[in-house]
């Protein structure tokens, strides 16, 4: 038997693990991956619209076996709840915002509502 309230997310957690930008000890240029940044102010953007979604930007090299054992071979890759949405491009807004909608309402409630 389980307290739900503690056991439960707070809000839908959103990862994207970006291939620019700080990356262990080097910096890759934005050049590189153009889509990793439409990716990431996409997604920042969509989740500022929806109540409770949490965004988390990775560096792919710094949280590379992470992202691998969840799918993620070709970056900007995209969770959704630790489960891949997007990868290697930059996802569709429309699509985008009915994952994390249907993400939403399968998460379960929470007790204090924050």
């Amino acid at each position: 038997m389980t307290d739900a309230s503690s056991s439960a997310p707070a809000a839908t957690v959103v990862t994207v693990y970006p291939m620019t930008g700080r990356q262990l000890f080097f910096t890759v240029p934005h050049a590189v991956c153009e889509e990793c940044d439409l990716t990431v102010r996409l997604v920042q953007r969509v989740a500022a619209d929806l109540p409770a979604v949490e965004v988390r930007i990775k560096p792919w090299f710094n949280h590379l076996f992470d992202a691998l054992r969840r799918g993620g071979w070709h970056p900007p890759v995209v969770t959704i709840n630790g489960k891949i949405s997007t990868q290697g491009v930059v996802p569709d807004e429309a699509e985008l915002r009915d994952a994390l909608a249907s993400a939403g309402r399968s998460a379960p409630a929470t007790a204090d509502g924050a």
